[in-house]
């Protein structure tokens, strides 16, 4: 007979040891432009994962890998349809993500492109998919998946907070970045890229938040940043060498439909 803890062990090992969930790109949606992917789904505002990889690194300790397809979900829950820029802007594939970038500077980028700034929990279901996972491309950190590998370098900020070419050198010295798309299986389930790593995207906060914008997905030096790593602590006027964003809208009606959604044309008998 099999010892039980035995078994649940070797249970556990062979999870570990499985591949992630291939990634893939369910392509365009007649609801959104073909630069965007459709982000439906129901949205809680609270998920647990089992850590079973924790990392202890200086003060803190991060997780490494989870148990797969264990998923809590918790507290109110939200429809969301959405349709979300594929890239981090300016939403094309093979650019160099905008970078210096602040929350106020991405409002009005957005805005000026007929779009707004995706809210932090249209990032979250986009990042996690249908199967709810901690990380946009499976359940462990991979660091050859997305950019998300790279040796943190440090700043200086006086030169980073000068103007012009000064400011402009540093930028350049700290990148790490990579174009949009070149890492292919850096993808959500919902076909979109570089949601992990690469480079911080400003989101619309949730209720509760301090402050109207945050940052989520870590960058290029931050592997472990996960599908609901929020970093809120930073005032709108922020701007740093890896902070960037993408841009949501909302989807477009159905062929058909009216306004109100429920089918026929404007004035038509319900």
């Amino acid at each position: 007979m099999i010892d039980p803890l035995l078994g649940l062990g070797a249970l556990a090992l062979a999870l570990l040891t499985l591949p992630a969930a291939p990634a893939f790109d369910p392509g365009p949606s007649p609801a959104c432009p073909p630069d965007m992917r459709l982000v439906s789904g129901t949205h809680h505002d609270e998920v647990q994962h089992v850590c079973v990889e924790p990392v202890r690194g200086g003060r803190a300790t991060r997780c490494f890998a989870y148990w797969e397809g264990i998923t809590a979900e918790e507290g109110p829950a939200t429809e969301i349809a959405v349709c979300m820029d594929q890239f981090e802007a300016p939403n094309q594939r093979g650019a160099r993500p905008l970078v210096m970038q602040s929350f106020e500077m991405a409002t009005a980028w957005c805005a000026e492109r007929g779009k707004r700034v995706c809210s932090e929990q249209e990032w979250e279901l986009a990042c996690e998919g249908p199967e709810r996972r901690p990380l946009a491309y499976g359940w462990r950190v991979d660091k050859a998946i997305c950019n998300s590998g790279k040796a943190w370098r440090p700043v200086d900020e006086r030169k980073l907070g000068a103007s012009g070419e000064v400011a402009r050198r540093e930028v350049e010295r700290l990148w790490q970045g990579a174009p949009s798309g070149a890492h292919p299986g850096c993808v959500s389930a919902f076909g979109v890229f570089d949601m992990m790593g690469n480079v911080e995207e400003w989101v619309a906060s949730r209720r509760g938040r301090r402050w109207p914008g945050a940052l989520m997905g870590g960058f290029w030096a931050k592997p472990w940043t996960g599908c609901r790593g929020t970093n809120d602590a930073h005032e709108p006027g922020f701007a740093f060498y890896e902070t960037g964003f993408r841009c949501c809208a909302d989807p477009r009606p159905a062929r058909g439909a009216a306004p109100d959604g429920r089918g026929g044309s404007p004035g038509s008998p319900r």
